[in-house]
């Protein structure tokens, strides 16, 4: 049935006067007084009613603080990994090397202990030699044993091998103050992927070699004449060729027409 009274609005009427509602204001939204002698309370900001530029400037150094330190944890981190890493690969190397070499080596020396390797002496004579050694081992009875390296590709001993070894006995004997063996090794490198192959040799004494040594500063003085070789190849290889001077070539010459 409808209403035959004409619409009354909230917070007016009867009820509302009864209620002490003035006619010209509303029951709802009336802010009640402070209480007389009550102090007034802090405004206290409201999140959202902060701007949002301000809002991301408070947040941001937390955030970029927490953000570095983590970063640097990580990068420490990262460090500590890859030395990690390098020192592993290090001893994975030594240990391959120290398997390739026992494998190498001589048979006769497989009880023997590495004492040098690729280092230079000099022995204590009237002309010094400086001589570099490849291998030199120590057999369980304390005698020295040489080993020379060679890249040749056939596995054939030349004499120029066993004088190089005999120096390099007479430098390490006054320099390590050892006993050195008369029997040294050549090792060559094995070919098609066979094992190296070692030939040993008998050294010159002492004496032999200071005077292969003396004879050697007597020909760079120019007191003695060179003696042309068995082989043209050897003095293309040699590293004295030059000091042996003009004398030499002009010997040369006279040693091919007889």
């Amino acid at each position: 049935m409808a209403d035959r009274c004409a619409a009354r609005l909230q917070g007016h009427g009867p009820a509302a006067a009864v209620l002490g509602a003035r006619p010209d204001r509303g029951l709802l939204c009336r802010r009640s007084p402070p209480l007389p002698g009550s102090p007034a309370l802090p405004a206290v900001a409201v999140d959202h009613e902060v701007p949002a530029g301000l809002r991301s400037k408070h947040l941001a150094p937390p955030i970029s603080e927490a953000s570095a330190m983590k970063i640097e944890s990580l990068w420490h981190w990262g460090l500590i990994l890859a030395a990690a890493l390098l020192v592993s690969w290090r001893l994975l190397q030594r240990q391959h090397a120290r398997v390739s070499e026992w494998r190498d080596r001589p048979a006769e020396l497989r009880d023997a202990d590495l004492i040098c390797v690729e280092s230079q002496f000099r022995s204590r004579s009237r002309w010094p030699i400086v001589a570099r050694v490849d291998r030199a081992y120590r057999l369980p009875s304390g005698l020295v044993v040489l080993v020379e390296l060679k890249t040749r590709s056939t596995a054939a001993v030349r004499a120029s091998d066993v004088i190089q070894l005999s120096a390099q006995r007479v430098a390490v004997e006054d320099e390590m103050r050892v006993q050195v063996s008369d029997e040294a090794f050549v090792v060559f490198p094995g070919r098609h992927s066979a094992p190296p192959a070692a030939r040993a040799v008998r050294l010159m004494s002492r004496e032999q070699v200071e005077a292969i040594a003396t004879r050697r500063r007597r020909l760079i003085d120019g007191i003695e004449r060179p003696r042309w070789p068995e082989s043209e190849q050897v003095c293309h290889g040699c590293g004295q060729r030059a000091a042996c001077g003009a004398a030499g070539e002009r010997l040369a010459g006279s040693v091919r027409m007889h």
